[in-house]
């Protein structure tokens, strides 16, 4: 009797097997033979489930941005606003071995992205998704009450963003800089002072004016 495979549980195995690479070797070093030999197959297994090192490359980075967006979606379920947006800044936080895989694989998809028009692009849609995501709780939390409606929402979540991209950059290269006990405390600092907004505090006083996502 015929072996049945779950091919998109052997689809995810191989794209962790493409992670630890990238991870071990830094994605310049990345080929299809090392991750074939990562994954105990041949590489024409690797070829019947992608078209090309681009495909699986793109592929392994939807897989993490998914799992990501999975965690924060069943974390946030029962929460809104302020708490929602911390929820989500902690799930994107290089905070434990998980995560720090994450900004690392993250990291290095940047890198490879300046030359790369495909997943440059890829990169761009990433980037406005997770702006929507923030955005709509910086706004649910406005709209609370918890952050001043004086401040620029979208100026709050571009802050957000370069604090997420900003300290997985600094994890990936320099992890005694920027343990977990300060990447929350750092977070905490800028929660602070959106509270402290409410009251025409010094972070509405500094809003610049609206900042769209990103230049194509």
């Amino acid at each position: 009797m015929p072996k049945i495979v779950d091919h998109q549980a052997r689809r995810e195995e191989l794209l962790e097997a493409t992670w630890r690479v990238i991870a071990r070797t830094g994605i310049v070093g990345v080929t299809i033979r090392e991750i074939a030999r990562e994954a105990g197959v041949s590489t024409g297994i690797l070829a019947h489930y992608f078209e090309s090192k681009e495909d699986l490359l793109a592929s392994a980075l939807r897989l993490s941005h998914r799992r990501v967006y999975d965690r924060i979606s069943e974390r946030t379920r029962d929460s809104a606003g302020l708490d929602a947006l911390r929820t989500i800044m902690l799930e994107a936080l290089p905070l434990d071995e998980e995560r720090l895989l994450e900004a690392q694989i993250e990291m290095n998809f940047l890198s490879l992205a300046l030359g790369n028009a495909m997943l440059r692009e890829l990169q761009n849609n990433e980037f406005d998704r997770f702006w929507e995501v923030l955005h709509r709780r910086v706004v649910e939390a406005q709209g609370a009450g918890e952050i001043s409606a004086r401040v620029d929402a979208g100026w709050v979540t571009h802050q957000l963003i370069i604090l997420v991209e900003g300290l997985s950059l600094e994890a990936a290269l320099y992890p005694a800089r920027v343990r977990p006990e300060r990447q929350r405390e750092i977070l905490e600092s800028i929660f602070a002072q959106l509270g402290e907004s409410r009251d025409g505090a010094s972070v509405a006083q500094a809003t610049p004016a609206p900042l769209r996502q990103h230049v194509g």
